[in-house]
C-alpha cells in the first residue's frame, strides 16, 4: 500500500482530529492532497474569525498528508518548519479548500507548500514547510 492509497482509505473516516478541525480529504494524488474545510464555532477567537493557530494547523495537515501521499508506503511526517501567511479572514461556517503540493521531494527533507482558498477561489492564507519522514512512524499511526 503507498501512501496515496492509504490516506484514500482512512479518508471514509477521519481521524477526531480531523473531524474537530471540520477538515475531510475529498482528493489524493501521488504529491497532492486537497480537503473540504469548514471550520466550526469552535474555532473562532473573540474577533469571530477562526483564529490564525487553527488555520496554520490546517495548513501543517495539508502539507503532512502531501508528504505523505508521495510516499513509497504509509509513512508519518514530522514538521520542521512552517511558515504561515495570513491575507484574509477565515470565517466559522463557510466552506473552504485546503490544498496541499509537495514542492521538493528529497530522502530526508520533503517541502511543501499549502493553501487556504474559500468558495470564490480567493486566497485566505498559505503555508510553506519543510518536513522530515519519520521512519519510525511508518504504518503504526494513521497519517492524521
Amino acid at each position: 500500500m503507498t501512501g496515496a492509497d492509504f490516506l484514500r482509505t482512512i479518508a471514509v473516516s477521519p481521524s477526531p482530529h480531523l473531524a474537530h478541525l471540520g477538515l475531510r480529504i475529498t482528493a489524493v494524488e501521488p504529491g497532492r492532497v486537497e480537503l473540504d474545510w469548514e471550520p466550526g464555532e469552535a474555532l473562532t477567537n473573540r474577533s469571530g474569525v477562526v483564529h490564525g493557530g487553527y488555520i496554520a494547523t490546517a495548513l501543517d495537515d495539508a502539507c503532512g498528508m502531501t508528504c505523505g501521499s508521495a510516499a513509497e508506503e504509509p509513512t508519518l511526517h514530522l514538521t520542521t518548519n512552517l511558515n504561515v501567511d495570513y491575507l484574509r479572514p477565515v470565517q466559522a461556517g463557510r466552506r473552504y479548500t485546503v490544498a496541499g503540493t509537495v514542492t521538493h521531494r528529497g530522502r530526508s527533507r520533503i517541502l511543501a507548500h499549502a493553501t487556504v482558498t474559500d468558495e470564490e477561489g480567493r486566497l485566505c492564507a498559505q503555508a510553506n514547510a519543510s518536513l522530515a519522514p519519520n521512519l519510525n512512524g511508518r504504518s503504526r499511526t494513521p497519517l492524521s
